[in-house]
């Protein structure tokens, strides 16, 4: 009996094997997948704000939270222009789903450092709109809110990559010598 216990506790449980699996994905596709999750997010509030009669449908579960049309209303969610805010959540999650790809395969740093660049305007536009709704308008949009956690999320990946992957670019002592 003592030997079946040593032998599961040497066996990977099956949480360690999916972590094992997990971080040999690239992180590229971890940043791609966020970025398609984004994408999805920005769409359907862009179509519903877009479209004549349209309405930003919020409810989890059956459980309704009437925020999500009372922040598409507001004069804050459009800007620019007239542009709902979604339609540029539309454009940062192509152009960030791109830099990721091309990242994942070419492995060009610039491109991994594009995206944080990019993720970090974003994050900073992220606190703005969310000061906006939760001040200014007096409403929250769970849309909103899960938009601006997987950009958030982007950009912890990214710079957590960044931070741990060395700069191609820099030149070493043992090079000058």
């Amino acid at each position: 009996m003592a030997n079946t216990r040593q032998m599961d506790s040497t066996q990977p449980s099956a949480l360690r094997r999916g972590w094992r699996k997990l971080r040999g994905v690239h992180p590229a596709l971890v940043l791609a997948t966020l970025d398609v999750v984004g994408l999805l997010i920005a769409s359907y509030l862009s179509f519903e704000e877009l479209t004549p009669g349209g309405e930003v449908q919020c409810t989890i579960g059956g459980f309704g939270i009437s925020g999500c049309q009372t922040v598409a209303n507001s004069q804050y969610s459009r800007p620019f222009f007239g542009i709902p805010v979604a339609v540029y959540g539309i454009c940062l999650s192509i152009t960030l789903f791109t830099l990721a790809i091309a990242w994942w395969r070419t492995g060009n740093y610039k491109l991994l450092l594009a995206h944080y660049g990019l993720s970090l305007v974003g994050v900073a536009f992220e606190g703005w709109f969310q000061f906006a709704q939760i001040f200014l308008i007096h409403a929250v949009c769970i849309w909103c809110e899960s938009y601006g956690l997987s950009l958030i999320l982007r950009f912890v990946i990214a710079l957590w990559v960044y931070l741990r992957t060395p700069n191609p670019n820099l030149v070493t002592e043992d090079e000058l010598e």
